[in-house]
């Protein structure tokens, strides 16, 4: 049982974790791009710090598909005195962003850029902070790491509102500091008088994802967090069994134990706990049963088909619409990589319907837009950052309709609807990814003259966390069915077909059947005809 409340020991570990996993997305970035880690400046603090947060921004941008001459430049401001030398990076950044598509190391699956990305920036800023203060903090954030003022007060990069690293202490420690009597000595004799009582509590604690587990600063919180759930929860049951059977002293020094244990879990999640990384946070959120199986889950999905130096399917980084500037005779000519001309081919008579799939570890929805208005609200499609989407029926959110707002003028001239089998492991699976990612990369697929496709434009479209939620009990309810709950058994449901070439023929068959059998029943009453469905 781990009660102890030594701060050095969270500290010290914290700051370890950090310089493990910076350290390791440092010498990611000299393999990836040594011309970008070369270009990691020395007047910001420590390089290894600074090269693994501007890998995990720069892999973040790619989610969030920000315009690649602005993240370039992003880049060539952080290197300060050393970007004079290559004041263009957009090779690089393209290099950086195909290799990234590649399946690779955990921290930089798609479901955690986001988190890695604003974590490693938080902790930069904190440790940066207790050295040149946070006057001139601000200040390198403008101009070196490219965040405004909004940016900089969205995430909070601030003198500490609440409690800091320094001022943890674990539940015993709480315990003392705020009772006078024998309330700490009664409690701990509690986990020795009562049999099984410390086992069922190590058990509880246990029942958390490995990825909270293996962060030895985390698990120490979580650990905490348990010890102080359920003495408050036994103190409490016993308190109301005795009644007034109790003798005066035992009585109130129970309420005390429950008031202060109260007092100690409101500590840690509304003071202690938002105070550390978004990162950290993430990984603290994996505290529950179901969150162990879902992280398991995306472990043996990641195992076969996301495994790193596995070959990823290749996605193109620009598409016609970066291409708009050019003559006409100064494009190039660009056609999607053959696998998304498979699919395209497949589901160029689909109607409404789109393609979903997982590419390396990043959720990808393919549309193939006719050409006249469709085309043209494809062009137009969040061009403002609007959107909408919802799903048929509340308990449908695999099913999903994506559109223009309403009273958008493009609003009738792109309906697009996305689904996953929810009999199919694999995909139940990738919405899974797609939950905890939040967003897919959208290609716009369109038919040349040639009869060649072309990728028209990308978007990423991000999903409402309500919506995720939905996606995620869906999809883990459904693999527990298809596991019996048991995430071993989940290799052999997605492990590859022998016959590749039943792709194509599968594919075209499923679009000929959604094409033809259930584009009308999708428009009766319009692209989205249930208002309690929508986010």
């Amino acid at each position: 049982m781990t009660t102890t409340g030594n701060l050095a020991d969270f500290r010290s570990m914290r700051r370890a974790w950090f310089e493990d996993v910076t350290q390791q997305l440092s010498r990611l970035l000299v393999k990836l791009s040594p011309e970008i880690h070369s270009a990691i400046p020395d007047d910001l603090g420590p390089r290894d710090l600074l090269a693994a947060t501007a890998l995990a921004r720069t892999a973040q941008a790619d989610m969030e598909h920000q315009e690649i001459a602005y993240v370039a430049g992003d880049l060539v401001r952080l290197a300060g005195q050393r970007g004079t030398h290559h004041p263009q990076r957009v090779a690089e950044v393209e290099a950086l962003w195909t290799a990234l598509r590649e399946p690779t190391v955990p921290l930089l699956h798609s479901w955690w850029r986001e988190p890695l990305g604003e974590g490693l920036l938080a902790y930069w800023a904190h440790s940066r902070a207790e050295t040149v203060g946070w006057p001139q903090v601000h200040k390198e954030l403008r101009e070196r790491w490219s965040v405004d003022s909004d940016g900089i007060w969205r995430r909070a990069l601030g003198p500490a509102q609440g409690p800091d690293d320094r001022d943890w202490c674990g539940y015993f420690t709480y315990l003392e500091a705020h009772t006078h009597g024998q309330e700490a000595p009664f409690a701990r004799m509690l986990l020795t008088r009562f049999d099984g009582l410390a086992e069922e509590i190590d058990a509880f604690a246990s029942e958390c994802a490995a990825e909270l587990a293996e962060v030895p600063h985390l698990a120490l919180v979580h650990a905490e967090r348990r010890l102080a759930e359920s003495l408050t929860t036994v103190v409490e049951g016993n308190l109301e069994a005795g009644g007034d059977n109790l003798p005066d002293d035992l009585h109130a020094a129970m309420e005390s134990i429950v008031s202060t244990g109260r007092a100690y879990l409101d500590w840690l999640d509304a003071d202690f706990i938002p105070q550390l990384t978004p990162l950290e946070r993430a990984r603290l959120s994996l505290d529950s049963p179901e969150a162990a199986r879902i992280e398991a889950y995306l472990r043996q999905y990641t195992q076969i088909w996301c495994a790193p130096g596995d070959p990823a399917l290749p996605t193109p980084v620009f598409t016609e619409e970066d291409y708009a500037s050019l003559k006409p005779a100064e494009r190039p000519h660009s056609v999607v990589p053959e696998w998304m001309g498979a699919v395209a081919k497949a589901f160029a008579e689909a109607g409404p319907w789109g393609w979903t799939g997982t590419v390396g570890s990043q959720p990808w929805w393919l549309y193939v837009a006719d050409a006249g208005l469709e085309s043209a609200a494809a062009m137009r499609f969040k061009h403002d950052g609007q959107l909408r989407i919802g799903h048929r029926t509340l308990d449908d959110p695999h099913d999903m309709l994506v559109g223009f707002p309403q009273g958008d003028p493009d609003a009738h001239n792109l309906h697009m609807r996305f689904r996953y089998d929810e009999d199919d492991a694999h995909q139940m699976c990738e919405l899974l990814i797609l939950s905890r990612a939040g967003r897919a990369q959208l290609g716009f697929l369109v038919r040349d003259a040639s009869g060649a496709y072309r990728m028209l434009r990308a978007v990423s479209v991000p999903l409402p966390e309500a919506l995720r939620e939905a996606m995620r009990g869906k999809a883990l309810r459904r693999l527990d069915i298809m596991t019996g709950g048991d995430p071993r058994v989940l290799a052999k449901l997605i492990e590859p077909e022998p016959a590749p070439e039943a792709f194509e023929d599968d594919e075209v068959d499923e679009a000929d059947e959604v094409g033809e059998d259930e584009s009308a029943d999708l428009l009766d009453g319009g692209l989205f005809p249930r208002s309690d469905t929508l986010f």
